[in-house]
């Protein structure tokens, strides 16, 4: 329950100074809200940026868990933090840096409601399973709305406190923003 809290306390926190840096700080080359429909495995993102670099985000929708003791596609929800590291370079190599085009380092919390998986072979006791873990990960956005995400990495898996060990942890997903706003045709400048 207290780890709920801190994530509630730590995303509102967040959502408030997203306000304050669209005024201020700018987020530069990223996106200052992204939202994004997963049509792999169905859910939705939203990530919205902070810093010139820095993003944070939540995810619900369906997930694949894959702790030491087997494997579970389940519903979850996730909230992460992303540091895109090459988007300047990105920029002045005139390569889409739009709907947040990067690679990134993500710290990542995700909890996976087993109780009610779809298939895996988790012994489901009625306890969530939770992930807390580092991963690397790229994205790419189209201007057609439709972006592709891959990532990678380890961190812990565990269930009422009760850690069940190192894991690997992979997401990929193929995702549709339905909000994204069509760029003017023309010259630079033009409007």
């Amino acid at each position: 329950m207290r780890l709920r809290l801190l994530l509630l306390v730590l995303l509102m926190s967040s959502i408030l100074f997203s306000q304050r840096t669209e005024r201020g700080f700018g987020t530069v080359h990223l996106e200052t809200h992204n939202f994004q429909l997963n049509l792999l495995l169905p859910g939705f993102q939203y990530e919205f940026g902070l810093l010139p670099n820095l993003t944070v985000g939540a995810e619900v929708g369906l997930s694949l868990a894959t702790p030491t003791e087997g494997y579970s596609v389940a519903p979850a929800y996730r909230a992460f933090s992303r540091y895109y590291h090459n988007l300047k370079s990105r920029a002045r190599q005139n390569k889409n840096v739009s709907g947040n085009s990067g690679n990134y380092f993500s710290i990542s919390f995700q909890q996976f409601f087993v109780e009610w998986e779809l298939f895996g072979n988790l012994d489901n006791e009625g306890r969530d399973l939770n992930f807390l873990g580092v991963l690397y990960g790229i994205q790419r956005s189209y201007g057609n709305g439709f972006a592709f995400g891959v990532e990678a990495g380890a961190g812990n898996y565990f269930r009422n406190r009760i850690t069940s060990g190192i894991g690997p942890v992979f997401n990929i997903r193929i995702s549709w923003n339905p909000f994204l706003k069509k760029k003017p045709k023309g010259p630079p400048g033009f409007e």
